[in-house]
Parts: C-alpha cells; structure tokens; sequence
C-alpha cells in the first residue's frame, strides 16, 4: 500500500474549493436548527469570500497548525488504520519547519519529531531517541517536493461549475463553507487538482493510470471575516483508486487548526541537538 502515499498525500494537501455567487446565511446550529444572529450581515459571495482569502493566502508567510487524520486503506482482504497527529510550525521563506508527529498504524506506534532549517535537515531517531542529521540533498529534495504543495493559489475557474454544491454560511466573527458531494462530478474534480497540485518529483505518470472514484465528499473550512485567512478545516472523504485491476477504498477524516499566521519570525534547531546530532552516514557506520 506504501505506493499510494504519494497520491493520498497530495489529494489531502491540495484539496482546496471555492463557490460563487451566493452570499452567505447566517449559520445554523446543527442540534437545534435555529440560525445564529449575525449583527452586519455580509453582502460578499462566496466566490467573493474565496477570492480575497487566496489573495490572503498569498501573504502568509508562517503559521502553527495541529491536525488529526483517521485514515482506512482496504484493498482485498487487507485492511490497515492509519491514524496521525501533527503539531507543526511552519515558515515559507526561506523553507523552514518544525513538526511532531505522531502515527499509529495497526498495532504499532511510532513518534517522529524533526527540524528542518538552513542549518539543516535534523530528525529524532525513534529508538535511540538520539538525534540524526540527514543529508544536505535530501534537505533540498523536500523543500523542492514541499514547494509544489504550498503554493497552491485557487484556480476559480476551475469550480464554477460546483457552486450550487455548496452552502455558505456566517457568524459575526467567520464565513463557512461546506461541501457535501459524491458521484463522478467530484472524481473528475479530484483527478484536476491531482493533477494540478502533485509535488515535484512526483509520479505524475501512475496518476495518469489511476482510476479515481470519489463516493462521499464532506468539506467544512471557516474563514476569518477581517483577516480573510482560514482558520480550521474538516474533511471527510471515502474514494476508491483502480489502478491495472488493484483497487484501493480509501475512507479518511482530517481535521486542522491554523493559528499563529505570520507571527512566527524564526524557527530555530536547538544548540543541544546541532551539538549532539550525528550525520547519517556516521550514525549508520558504527551500527
């Protein structure tokens, strides 16, 4: 299955839609179905909303983001949960990055803590709970993979045609946007923006044989009414993925925060890892 993560992971990062021409409802409470009281009342549609917050996007330059994924990959009788969370920092230029992860697939676990800066690419060895310096070219690799993620401005003409899929929403503080699809509208949808937003180096070519197959599209994002940045985002999803005869169904939730946009000035290695930490090559010899 370790074949797909390329693709689940670039459909997960670039999953970004927008809509257009309906301004937004004061929102309604799931439990009670009442609608909220919204002081102003926003004359912005939604396409509006999404248009301003790429143009926010565009100036962001750092962010702190936790998030959850529950994922299920079934293909035959094999079935493996993989289940993840992350706490990251996170600024664009120039590239630089500090996350914790933590994953459990199946019954085994697995924490991974790393750094990667200028001053270089430092990762925590699970088991010896030693310190590792990778190489200076797997640095520049995925800081070249990542920037075909992270710069993923919103191509709206791209969904126009999905508008009347969505329902817009509002509160005094936050727009939301949610999108409940399925069907073979929304795989042609999924198959573009794989296609649009692969990281570099990616196998574009097994894309290109896949059979995509999307049966459940729930997105949830709200937007911050003055600053125009996403703040949180929820996405269900269920698909299926044919490629030569093998079949994968893939049923997944993600959930992520985003706070801390553009205050994070500097992201440093602490003294006692550069100190402490061995090249890879070193560490490798004297096993």
């Amino acid at each position: 299955m370790k074949k797909w993560t390329t693709i689940l992971t670039a459909g997960t990062l670039a999953l970004v839609l927008s809509a257009c021409g309906q301004t937004a409802e004061p929102k309604e409470d799931p439990m009670t179905g009442e609608r909220e009281e919204v002081v102003v009342k926003s004359e912005l549609t939604a396409g509006e909303v999404m248009e301003k917050a790429n143009a926010a996007a565009e100036t962001q330059q750092s962010m702190h983001s936790d998030m959850e994924i529950m994922q299920t990959l079934e293909m035959g009788d094999e079935k493996q949960d993989i289940n993840s969370t992350i706490d990251m920092d996170m600024i664009l230029e120039p590239l630089a990055m500090r996350q914790t992860m933590n994953m459990q697939v199946g019954d085994e676990e697995m924490a991974i803590e790393q750094y990667m800066t200028e001053e270089g690419f430092f990762m925590k060895d699970p088991q010896s709970g030693g310190w590792i310096k990778l190489p200076n070219e797997l640095y520049e690799e995925v800081t070249g993979q990542m920037a075909g993620v992270t710069e993923s401005p919103v191509d709206f003409t791209m969904y126009k045609e999905y508008a009347e899929d969505f329902t817009f929403e509002e509160t005094n503080d936050e727009y939301v946007l949610t999108l409940i699809g399925s069907g073979e509208k929304f795989s042609e949808l999924m198959q573009e923006m794989l296609e649009k937003h692969m990281p570099a180096g990616a196998d574009e070519a097994k894309l290109e044989e896949t059979d995509l197959k999307v049966e459940k599209v729930d997105l949830h994002f709200t937007i911050d009414k003055k600053t125009f940045f996403t703040k949180d985002f929820d996405m269900d999803m269920v698909m299926t993925m044919d490629e030569q005869g093998q079949q994968v169904k893939v049923t997944q939730n993600m959930k992520g925060t985003m706070t801390k946009i553009n205050e994070i000035d500097e992201i440093k290695v602490p003294k006692e890892i550069l100190d402490s930490a061995q090249e890879m090559d070193q560490g490798m010899n004297q096993q």
